[in-house]
């Protein structure tokens, strides 16, 4: 089975309900991650529903986040380098290559630029 890592948008689809990435989450469960970029995201939203900050947490403790590493800081560098990402768009790109994870991201710019990883829409 995929292993995939979400994208901030994409877990902002998931919350909203969309169907196509609430499918892959559940259909994927255990092979779900996110870097910890997209953790320190969602944690800085602003929320007043106290549903959706009670799901949001409990997403938060049944995902698996994925740590900064040399090799990720490498592969950031390259991608900043080469590509003038955004520091944190790079290193979760770098996390769903280094790692070798389906990317799965709404962001029509990142598909357009990468080579070398598999991505999918969650939309």
């Amino acid at each position: 089975m995929s292993r995939y890592l979400l994208d901030t948008n994409s877990v902002i689809y998931f919350f909203n309900g969309e169907e196509k990435i609430s499918k892959l989450v559940e259909k994927a469960k255990d092979n779900i991650y996110i870097s910890f970029v997209t953790k320190i995201e969602m944690l800085c939203f602003e929320i007043d529903d106290e549903g959706v900050k009670k799901k949001m947490g409990e997403f938060l403790e049944e995902i698996k986040v994925i740590p900064i590493d040399d090799e990720i800081i490498t592969q950031t560098i390259e991608y900043r380098k080469s590509m003038k990402m955004k520091v944190p768009d790079a290193i979760i790109c770098a996390t769903a290559k280094v790692r070798g994870l389906t990317f799965v991201t709404a962001d029509k710019s990142l598909t357009k630029k990468l080579k070398g990883i598999t991505l999918i829409s969650p939309i």
